[in-house]
């Protein structure tokens, strides 16, 4: 699979097949079009996929994505999830600049994973 530069769209009806075809990690990050802090998160995902990593990293917008949304018990935007080979890992909490994201990629990977919501 070719190195991912840009961010992927995922909605309700796809999100569960793209992430099972998705080797090893990949971030899902929920978003809505008036969030600013939406904006500056992808805006640092944008930079991290160019500086850190290759990571896969997928867009959903919680606003068209109720399902999803209610499925993982989303109540805060931006959100930002890590899975790994399809399986949800853990929800990554970290400030939007590309070393904190992948420092908090590398501190979750190394933990054991935790019970989707």
């Amino acid at each position: 699979m070719p190195a991912m530069t840009k961010i992927a769209s995922l909605t309700d009806l796809n999100f569960h097949h793209v992430l099972e075809e998705t080797p090893g990690a990949a971030l899902v990050f929920f978003t809505a079009p008036n969030c600013g802090a939406c904006r500056s998160l992808k805006r640092a995902l944008e930079k991290f996929l160019h500086t850190h990593s290759p990571l896969p990293v997928f867009e959903v917008d919680a606003v068209h994505n109720g399902g999803l949304v209610n499925a993982l018990d989303i109540f805060h935007l931006p959100a930002l999830f890590l899975y790994v080979d399809g399986h949800y890992h853990c929800e990554l909490k970290c400030e939007a600049l590309p070393a904190r994201i992948h420092h908090a990629i590398q501190t979750a990977l190394s933990q054991p994973a935790e019970d989707e919501p």
